[in-house]
């Protein structure tokens, strides 16, 4: 069952770094994307508290558009993020 809570933050930051930078200084919790913070929480400096509350993963698509003047380097970063984006999935 789906519960809401109204929470008052007591920091706010503008950047999912920034959020990360702080929670690893101790100063609270924050919620961010796991491929954001998976090195800190594999190294143990970060931990998921609300992981029984967490919604299933929603799945990650590359679209681009293809034909023949398609650039190289555009095909080259869309074979290494799908590539890295497998492996990440693979970890956990």
């Amino acid at each position: 069952k789906a519960l809401a809570v109204r929470l008052q933050p007591r920091l706010m930051s503008m950047t999912n770094e920034a959020a990360a930078d702080c929670a690893l200084a101790g100063q609270g919790i924050t919620r961010l994307p796991l491929y954001q913070i998976a090195k800190p929480v594999q190294d143990g400096a970060l931990r998921l508290v609300l992981e029984p509350f967490e919604r299933p993963p929603l799945p990650i698509h590359v679209v681009h558009r293809e034909g023949r003047h398609a650039a190289h380097r555009v095909r080259a970063f869309i074979d290494m993020a799908v590539d890295a984006l497998r492996v990440a999935a693979l970890r956990w």
